[in-house]
């Protein structure tokens, strides 16, 4: 059984503002729910934001998968149970299942953390002093990883993206849930009208500041299949895989 002290629960109401057209929760709300409680976890493990301004640190997300067993829809409420593993080669992994109030499993988050000098902006290989944190031994679940990518020259432009000020958070970047937002803008709407989440995939390469902007790129690689690229000053920012399926109902899902 896991240790209470390496996993934390927290209950969430899927408010309606986190909705979609279609009545389901938007994924980039919930990962904004996972995101919360995994900051929870951590604080409750006194890495708190003194910690972080006394060692000049902070964590930023590099890597996220979540597989949906079925998209939420508004007015759901919905369990999170979160639990970190230590680092290995500097990255901490954190497994988030999504519960349902029948306890069923609507969702899995399995996202890929690390440490960032906040001066330097560079990966910290080892973690500070004290930088203990929730850790578990080891956290015998994860999601596949792996991207097939493309470059910009093969994707369709689908315009200039900006990290203005509603999208960023406290470490003055655009915020990692926030791209997740945007992608499903550049989504074209016949492919979403009747259909579901079933999985996401994104990779972090480098952080957009507050203000600065990027290139969008997008491409259809299959039946329900998206790619996407983020370019800025000639590097991805961010690159990103999305799998839609037919929802329960088709079409009628849309209303």
């Amino acid at each position: 059984m896991p240790d209470a002290n390496t996993e934390y629960r927290e209950s969430f109401k899927v408010y309606r503002h986190d909705g979609d057209a279609f009545g389901r929760l938007k994924p980039a709300a919930l990962l904004r729910y996972a995101q919360q409680v995994a900051m929870q976890n951590a604080w409750n493990a006194g890495l708190t934001d003194e910690v972080y301004a006394q060692t000049h640190t902070a964590y930023v997300l590099a890597k996220l998968a979540v597989r949906f067993a079925r998209q939420p829809r508004v007015d759901e409420t919905l369990t999170l149970r979160t639990r970190p593993e230590k680092a290995f080669h500097a990255v901490n992994k954190r497994i988030t299942h999504v519960y349902d109030a029948a306890g069923a499993e609507a969702a899995l988050i399995d996202s890929r953390w690390v440490v960032i000098d906040t001066e330097k902006r560079t990966i910290l290989r080892r973690h500070p002093e004290g930088f203990e944190g929730p850790w578990a031994d080891k956290v015998d679940v994860e999601l596949p990883m792996k991207m097939e990518k493309y470059a910009p020259e093969d994707c369709e432009r689908v315009g200039e993206r900006t990290a203005v000020y509603s999208c960023c958070d406290l470490n003055g970047h655009l915020n990692n849930t926030r791209y997740i937002d945007m992608l499903f803008d550049a989504l074209p709407l016949a492919s979403l009208r009747g259909s579901t989440v079933r999985d996401l995939l994104v990779f972090y390469h480098k952080e957009v500041p507050l203000g600065g902007c990027f290139t969008l790129f997008r491409k259809q690689t299959g039946e329900g299949r998206w790619y996407f690229n983020g370019q800025r000053e000639g590097h991805a920012c961010f690159e990103a895989a999305v799998t839609l399926a037919p929802a329960e109902g088709g079409a009628a899902d849309a209303r």
